[in-house]
């Protein structure tokens, strides 16, 4: 058990080593490379002599994340006289956390035998967290076996937001601040707690970090709980409006099923075998349609019941898949494939607009949100044989420039004839179009990618709705090594590659190139 959990002890050491981290008590080294440091920025707080200060935040770790109790006590450093320098430690826990209160005392035990093993009259006795001498809380397996799940908050969003919470010396209960605390994780890169008067005034004083009391810091909770509950709501009214929306949807396709069902009658006699196939694609219709309309309902108890919205989402998707590739496959069946080309062309005009469009969900992916996203501005159409088999041919080659669409080429279009009685089909053939990889010329051409650590922080810092040139300046400056040292002066083939290679994680929206999925294939160069 002790493999979801353990300590980090660190501090100041002053010259040459500063601050120093290490680990103990479990843990392993894919974990560990990617904690941040505890280090404490000197110039928006700072430890005085008796003071002591809590810490709490969330960080990603490959598909997992850690969240991480802290603590910190004033000490100075051999040979220097410079306030501000502290010691401390890190009860740092793997998807899993334990009950504050056990957690709180593990922490100040292990925290406790630090000072008194490593600290000699106010000083750190060596000189770098390696050769810490620590030992094992009485209570440490205890947390093995009181861990529990705690639904995710998400990362906190990065971009230095601190904040500091002040309450009177014996006034709070620092289990149940740590346990509200979790709610806040995804706003802030760190929560601290005080009950040092110093160090609430230097904070206050340097303005750096946001600090408040434990009014403002009940009054924050409040307002993280408004919001999810904002979230939850807009999340049922989406999934009940598209359900309302299903009725006409059925009838519509069910019409225009009957209605291809009557052309291919007068105009196919013969095929009896592909009308009876499309009668039946009307009783698949109707279950598919039945089946969704039931597993909205059982997602929406879910969600009423307190079901996780991150887990319904994805669950919503998959059935919304699931859906549209039954109705495409029910749809189609029975096309009769030697209607006239004026028959085809009218048939696709009169097309009608649906309120829930199946072609729409399989290019939503994770772009589906529930904070004013309307699920229902979709549309469907039913398209003969030969649309679709124009729709296959179809070819166009897209060029980026500054995230925009610069050229694309022409649909090929296919023009079926009747002649006695058999089916001859032209087509118009587009000219040939080279790949995107034949026009990519970057030199030297990528040899790797990103690994899973490299393009998570590039997905961290890339939000959806990204446009696809602040993507590339954002992979330039993750990458400087590997990527913006070999193509700085090539960005217009890099953005064209990358493209080619996750087209399907990017969305057109008029004439910009948009972010709409994680991106997990960025081409790189490593040297030989």
């Amino acid at each position: 058990m002790s493999g979801i959990y353990f300590f980090s002890a660190f501090g100041t050491f002053g010259n040459p080593n500063g601050f120093r981290q290490s680990y103990f008590l479990g843990g392993n080294a894919d974990v560990a490379k990617n904690i941040k440091t505890f280090d404490l920025k000197t110039d928006a707080v700072k430890l005085f002599p008796g003071s002591k200060i809590y810490g709490m935040r969330i960080e990603p770790a490959g598909s997992s994340y850690l969240i991480s109790y802290t603590v910190y006590t004033f000490a100075k450093e051999q040979n220097s006289q410079r306030g501000g320098t502290f010691i401390g430690s890190s009860l740092i826990f793997v998807d899993k956390i334990a009950p504050e209160s056990l957690t709180i005392d593990v922490l100040n035990e292990f925290h406790q035998y630090l000072e008194k093993h490593n600290v000699t009259d106010g000083t750190i006795t060596i000189s770098h967290s390696d050769k810490f001498s620590i030992h094992q809380p009485k209570d440490y397996d205890k947390i093995g076996f009181n861990a529990r799940e705690v639904e995710s908050p998400g990362m906190a969003r990065s971009g230095n937001h601190y904040l500091m919470v002040y309450s009177e010396p014996g006034s709070s209960q620092m289990s149940s601040l740590f346990s509200k605390a979790i709610a806040l994780l995804s706003t802030y890169d760190m929560i601290y707690f005080t009950e040092s008067r110093e160090v609430a005034e230097f904070v206050q004083q340097k303005g750096i970090f946001k600090i408040i009391d434990l009014n403002g810091f009940e009054r924050e909770i409040q307002r993280s709980d408004e919001e999810k509950s904002k979230l939850l709501t807009a999340c049922i009214l989406d999934m009940e409006k598209e359900k309302e929306n299903l009725k006409g949807d059925r009838k519509t396709i069910i019409d225009e099923v009957e209605k291809q069902i009557i052309q291919n009658e007068r105009r196919h006699q013969e095929n009896e075998k592909k009308i009876s196939e499309s009668k039946a694609g009307i009783n698949a219709i109707n279950s598919g349609f039945d089946q969704y309309a039931v597993k909205i309902d059982e997602l929406i108890g879910i969600l009423k019941s307190g079901g996780k919205v991150e887990d319904i989402r994805k669950q919503h998707l998959e059935s919304r898949k699931m859906f549209s590739e039954k109705i495409r496959l029910s749809r189609d069946v029975g096309t009769i494939s030697s209607m006239s080309s004026s028959h085809s062309s009218n048939q696709g005009n009169s097309k009608p607009k649906l309120a829930n469009s199946l072609e729409d969900f399989n290019r939503e992916k994770n772009s589906f949100t529930y904070q004013g996203t309307r699920l229902n501005a979709y549309k469907i159409a039913f398209w003969s044989l030969l649309i679709l088999v124009s729709a296959v041919a179809a070819c166009y080659l897209v060029f980026l420039d500054n995230g925009k669409i610069l050229k694309s080429f022409s649909e090929e279009t296919v023009v079926a004839v009747e002649n006695n009685g058999a089916d001859i089909v032209n087509a118009n053939r587009t000219e040939e179009i080279p790949s995107v990889v034949q026009m990519i010329n970057l030199n030297p051409f990528p040899n790797a990618e990103l690994n899973e650590n490299d393009w998570r922080l590039v997905s961290k810092k890339a939000p959806f709705g990204m446009k696809i040139d602040s993507l590339i300046n954002v992979i330039y400056k993750e990458n400087p090594s590997t990527v913006r040292d070999f193509y700085k002066h090539q960005k217009k083939e890099y953005k064209a590659h990358l493209y080619s290679l996750n087209q399907q994680n990017f969305t057109i929206n008029e004439r910009d190139t948009i972010l709409s999925d994680t991106l997990r294939k960025i081409p790189n160069y490593i040297k030989p």
